[in-house]
């Protein structure tokens, strides 16, 4: 069996990577921003605090979401981390497909996210499978599922 790039075989599901994406990069920008302000100004009081709710967002921002195909049972399983600890799954049989969206400052691509579409999940609830700033990346990932839906027999996409 072939290991995929993207989607790494964990037990019965393959688990999705994660990259880093905009968030991530906001988040040490800040912390930096704090140091700075901690060491060239006189704004001590202020650069501590920036520091300390940097240093958190930070922590909690580099807990993405655990995402893993299940073929077994046929699910889509996402299971958070950090501060709200909650545990979704999704029947494959609902599955719709997938979005990708892109964040633009004009015309410039700032990231892409790619959600999955099912069918009884609002707009606004749907999950984000993962997320990167590389569209080649979230290409690749639908290509290993469509792969894994083929080998598994999943859902008709």
């Amino acid at each position: 069996m072939e290991d995929f790039k993207h989607l790494k075989k964990e037990g019965t599901g393959y688990q999705v990577k994660q990259y880093l994406s905009l968030q991530h990069i906001v988040m040490v920008a800040w912390l930096l921003i704090s140091i700075i302000v901690i060491i060239n100004t006189s704004y001590l009081k202020t650069g501590i605090i920036m520091l300390i709710f940097s240093v958190l967002l930070t922590i909690v921002s580099f807990m993405p979401p655990n995402v893993c195909f299940d073929p077994m049972s046929k699910s889509l399983i996402i299971a958070h981390t950090g501060l709200n600890r909650r545990k979704f799954t999704y029947d494959l049989s609902d599955f719709e497909g997938f979005e990708l969206q892109t964040i633009r400052m004009g015309f410039i691509p700032l990231g892409y996210y790619l959600y999955g579409n099912f069918k009884n999940i609002s707009h606004f609830k749907r999950p984000v499978i993962s997320q990167s700033f590389s569209k080649k990346a979230m290409q690749e990932i639908v290509n290993e599922w469509e792969d894994l839906n083929g080998r598994y027999k999943i859902t008709p996409i």
